[in-house]
C-alpha cells in the first residue's frame, strides 16, 4: 500500500480510537488487535439505525399528521439508516480498522514467536497504534 493510503488508515483510526465518538457503544469497540466482524458491525448499525430511525418515524409521523400524507411504515426509517451506516461504516471504518488489526497481531504473534519484545513502531506508525 502506498503511503496514501496510510494516512487515511491513521486518520480514520484516529477517530475509531475516541472514546466520546463511540458513544454509550463504546462496550461494543472490540480491542486494537481485534478484527471488527461485519457481525458486530452489523449490530452497531443496528443500534444506531434502529434509535435514530425511530426518531425519525416520529418525525416523519408528525409531518405526516399535518399534512394530507399517508402514515410511513414503522420499520422504514430504521431499516434505511442501518443500511446507510452499515455501508458506509463497511466502506470507510471497518476497513482502516481491519488493516491495523491485522497488523498489531501480527506483530504481536511475531514477538511471542521470536521471545523479542513488541518493536517500537516507525514515526509514520505512531498515529495508528
Amino acid at each position: 500500500m502506498n503511503n496514501r493510503t496510510f494516512r487515511a488508515d491513521d486518520r480514520l483510526n484516529q477517530l475509531n480510537d475516541r472514546d466520546d465518538m463511540w458513544g454509550p457503544l463504546l462496550f461494543l469497540r472490540p480491542a486494537k488487535q481485534q478484527v471488527l466482524t461485519p457481525t458486530r458491525a452489523l449490530v452497531i448499525s443496528s443500534m444506531l439505525g434502529g434509535f435514530y430511525g425511530m426518531l425519525g418515524n416520529v418525525m416523519l409521523g408528525l409531518l405526516a399528521r399535518m399534512g394530507s400524507g399517508g402514515k410511513p411504515s414503522a420499520f422504514l426509517m430504521p431499516v434505511l439508516l442501518t443500511s446507510v451506516y452499515f455501508i458506509c461504516g463497511q466502506l470507510s471504518l471497518v476497513p482502516a480498522w481491519n488493516r491495523r488489526a491485522r497488523l498489531m497481531s501480527r506483530r504481536q504473534g511475531w514477538a511471542d514467536l521470536t521471545g523479542r519484545p513488541m518493536p517500537r513502531p516507525r514515526d509514520d506508525e505512531q498515529a495508528a497504534e
